[in-house]
């Protein structure tokens, strides 16, 4: 246990609440850190405010402080205000580049800390260059959550790599266990039965469902599957925002493919974050065919703690979360549907493989990605930060 607790303060995009069920995977990663970090440190958690939200709330030791979004900079003056009274030790932002300057400019002796989820952010439809360069350097520190958007950043910008740290994302352990294990093998098995899946053969594309998800080529290598293994179901569980059911042009587009063989597709539009370890228990395969350079990847993680091999592109993150041919499968961006048709069909006919991987999955998953793991990173990170300042 720590003598003196550091002060941090995380600034949430302001996008979505937090904690909820309806929050990004920006604020799922903030809530499962500093729920494992709540001890230790001294957490103030900057978000947007709804109706079913108070402004101000304590969890725990954590403390959330809520602000209506209406734009950018709105929401972050209202940040700046309240935080002033703060003084925290640390100030922590999150995938939000753009933010930088304005804390900077109000807390010029502050330690700040970018913390980077994804490529968006950084890219030019976001940010120019030339700002993103001048705001990395008023950072800190930079934590991103795999070595492909370290070297993503570092290649962009010229940032000092010294500056940049990985520190890997984690899985709830608690609420994703192997389905292999005896104590799951019974509730996997009711909820096959509730949910009318008996006698099928199951692969899932957990996640939203945009063109640079990759949905469509997993649809379009479905009559070979089908052909191969006749019980196979394809089970895509999101939509295209997160928490509604509203439908985009790429979306009427999944649905169209579809209805080529509808007794093997099934749309589940929403699922709330905690009942979505069920789906990953009876599924055979879970699918992740992103066709754009996806950093990291929480679902990558979350179907292997349950034990369920993956099978992905070759993209971004993915290479670093799965061992292909340990794991499960990465696959050619190139040739997506006929990879990933061959590698299905080959798992779906050898159940033993399935349970291999599986089982493998599960190891890998606790050496490298849970959530203490990750949480424990990050404490090191804050502890040395603070020391070096003093």
């Amino acid at each position: 246990m720590l003598k003196i607790k550091p002060k941090v303060a995380i600034i949430t995009p302001g996008s979505f609440p937090i904690p909820s069920s309806r929050s990004s995977s920006v604020e799922t990663v903030v809530e499962m850190q500093t729920n494992v970090l709540q001890n230790d440190i001294q957490f103030t958690v900057f978000g947007k405010k709804t109706k079913d939200l108070p402004s101000v709330d304590k969890q725990g030791n954590i403390s959330y402080v809520r602000i209506i979004y209406r734009h950018w900079t709105r929401y972050l003056s209202k940040v700046i205000t309240k935080l002033s009274k703060l003084n925290p030790d640390i100030i922590q932002i999150e995938n939000r580049p753009k933010y930088i300057p304005l804390i900077r400019h109000k807390f010029q002796n502050a330690l700040i800390i970018l913390s980077l989820h994804s490529t968006m952010f950084i890219s030019k439809s976001h940010i120019e260059k030339e700002a993103l360069i001048s705001n990395l350097h008023q950072a800190d520190k930079i934590i991103v959550n795999s070595h492909f958007l370290k070297d993503y950043l570092i290649k962009l910008t010229d940032c000092d790599a010294n500056k940049v740290i990985v520190n890997y994302l984690g899985v709830d352990t608690t609420q994703f266990q192997s389905k292999w294990s005896l104590n799951q093998i019974n509730n996997k098995e009711k909820f096959i039965k509730q949910m009318n899946l008996a006698g099928r053969k199951i692969i899932l594309f957990v996640g939203r469902l945009r063109k640079i998800k990759g949905i469509h080529k997993i649809l379009q290598a479905m009559p070979s599957i089908i052909q191969a293994v006749p019980d196979t179901l394809l089970v895509i569980a999101g939509s295209a925002f997160y928490g509604s059911g509203r439908r985009t042009i790429y979306v009427d587009k999944l649905f169209e493919l579809a209805k080529n063989f509808p007794e093997h597709v099934r749309f589940v539009s929403f699922i709330p974050h905690e009942e979505i370890h069920h789906w990953f228990e009876a599924a055979e395969i879970v699918l992740v065919p992103s066709i754009g350079q996806e950093a990291f990847g929480l679902v990558n993680v979350e179907a292997m703690a349950c034990g369920v091999p993956v099978i992905a592109t070759k993209m971004g993150g993915m290479p670093e979360v799965i061992e292909h041919g340990r794991t499960g499968y990465l696959i050619n961006s190139q040739n997506i549907e006929v990879e990933l048709s061959n590698c299905v069909i080959q798992l779906l006919n050898n159940p033993k493989k399935v349970k291999l991987l599986g089982l493998n999955s599960v190891e890998r998953v606790m050496e490298h990605f849970t959530w203490e793991k990750s949480s424990n990173r990050i404490l090191q990170l804050y502890i040395q930060m603070v020391i070096d300042k003093k």
